[in-house]
C-alpha cells in the first residue's frame, strides 16, 4: 500500500493522458508556494528582526538621563498590567532642568521608594518625561519577536494564496467535468438534469 501512495503522489510529474494542464499547474504552484516557504518567509523574518531592533535602539536618540527625586512615597505593590516592569510604579518626581528650572511630573520608579529618595529619569530634548529606552537585550528580543511575526505571515499569505489557487483550479476542473459529461451524454441521447 505504501508503495502505490508513492507512486500516486508523484502523477502530476509523470506522462499521463488523462494529465491536464491544471493539473501540471497545480503541480507548479505547490513548488513555488514551497520555494517561497523556504526562502521568502525566512528572508523576511530576518530583515524585519533587524529592523525591529534597529527601531527599538533608535528610541534612545535624543533622550538623556536626568537625577530626580521622589516627591511622594512610591506604593510597594506595582500596578498589575502596566506596561511596566515588575518591580516598577509610577509616582511624582521633581528634576532640575539645565536652565535651572524645576520641573515635576509622573515617572516610572523602583517601588518601595521613599519620598526625597533620588531616582533616574529619562528626559526628551523639550525635558518632557520618557519612558526608559529598551536595553540592547530588549531591543534584540523585540527584533526577534517581530522577525518571527512577519515571517509567520509570510507563510500564512503564501499558504492562503496556495489554498486559493487549488480551490479555483478544483473549481475550474468541475466545471470542464459537468462539461465533458454533458457533452458525452448529449451524443448518446441522453439529457444531463
Amino acid at each position: 500500500m505504501l508503495k502505490r501512495v508513492g507512486r500516486v503522489s508523484l502523477w502530476r510529474w509523470r506522462r499521463n493522458p488523462l494529465k491536464r494542464r491544471s493539473d501540471v499547474a497545480e503541480a507548479w504552484i505547490a513548488v513555488a508556494a514551497a520555494a517561497m516557504l523556504l526562502l521568502l518567509a525566512p528572508a523576511v523574518g530576518l530583515v524585519m528582526a533587524g529592523v525591529g531592533e534597529r527601531s527599538a535602539l533608535d528610541q534612545a536618540q535624543g533622550l538623556h538621563r536626568s537625577a530626580a527625586h521622589l516627591v511622594e512615597d512610591a506604593s510597594a505593590a506595582p500596578a498589575r498590567f502596566s506596561g511596566m516592569a515588575d518591580d516598577h510604579v509610577r509616582a511624582t518626581v521633581r528634576w532640575t532642568m539645565p536652565d535651572g528650572s524645576p520641573r515635576t511630573g509622573e515617572a516610572p520608579v523602583a517601588a518601595g521608594g521613599k519620598a526625597g529618595s533620588s531616582t533616574t529619569v529619562w528626559l526628551d530634548d523639550a525635558g518632557r518625561l520618557q519612558p526608559a529606552p529598551p536595553t540592547p537585550a530588549q531591543a534584540r528580543s523585540q527584533g526577534a519577536a517581530l522577525g518571527a511575526a512577519s515571517g509567520a505571515g509570510v507563510c500564512v499569505l503564501v499558504v492562503g494564496i496556495w489554498w486559493a489557487v487549488r480551490v479555483r483550479l478544483e473549481v475550474r476542473r468541475g466545471a470542464q467535468w459537468d462539461r465533458a459529461w454533458a457533452e458525452f451524454n448529449s451524443r448518446r441521447g441522453h439529457r444531463h438534469a
